[in-house]
């Protein structure tokens, strides 16, 4: 197919999976991939690269990261690689919530790699891991050291029978707990995890659950990492 053929595809969605590209052109995988990297795309670093968009579509942030309606890209194309840029440019190093909240996903394997081979370090600082650039570990390590540890504040469990408490269904709310749990915390993307694993849960029902439980993040990914 011709460039300006899979433009047009994109058009009309700007994010799509290998299946719909494959039921659109007509085309096994390798002729695609092969299409696509002479336009230029990137696939997304969660959900084991599943989603594809054109290389001219994503408007980055700061972090060099793109996200939309549950599929995130990065300017750095994989997750490896982005995870050891977000280390390197840190001021006081990160730990894996900050990353996750970040990134959106849990990245335990790839920091696990990523200090094996060493391309970035890992030290205890207050009882967890924070996880270090290789060349600046000293100075970030001393700067983690000077931060105040707040103390923990336990949240109270609201039971299911107080004031305001999501009227739907039990087992509705389990899910998009669980889904919060596997590192969907943001509206949409417990959303997209629960609609593809085939839940009827609807959008509006996990944006009741996340605000009841106050689940998901009040600021943007700048503000929280000043």
């Amino acid at each position: 197919m011709q460039a300006r053929q899979y433009e047009e595809l994109f058009r009309k969605n700007m994010v799509v999976t290998m299946d719909s590209l494959k039921l659109e052109t007509g085309q096994p995988r390798e002729s695609i991939l092969r299409d696509l990297k002479g336009v230029g795309y990137y696939s997304s670093y969660n959900a084991r690269g599943k989603f594809y968009t054109l290389a001219n579509t994503p408007v980055f942030d700061d972090f060099g990261l793109w996200k939309h309606h549950g599929a995130y890209f990065s300017i750095r194309r994989t997750l490896l690689d982005t995870a050891e840029y977000l280390v390197n440019i840190s001021d006081a190093g990160r730990t894996h919530d900050e990353l996750r909240r970040v990134l959106g996903i849990g990245i335990q394997n790839s920091l696990r790699q990523l200090t094996t081979v060493g391309k970035i370090a890992r030290r205890q600082v207050g009882g967890q891991y924070v996880y270090f650039g290789i060349e600046d570990v000293d100075a970030q390590f001393e700067r983690r050291n000077a931060i105040p540890i707040k103390p923990a504040v336990r949240r109270a469990v609201k039971a299911p029978s107080s004031k305001g408490y999501p009227d739907m269904d039990p087992a509705l709310v389990i899910d998009i707990l669980v889904a919060v749990l596997r590192g969907h915390e943001e509206d949409s993307a417990a959303y997209t995890h629960l609609h593809q694993a085939g839940s009827k849960v609807t959008e509006e029902q996990v944006t009741m659950v996340l605000r009841y439980f106050d689940i998901g993040k009040k600021n943007s990914p700048a503000q929280n990492w000043n």
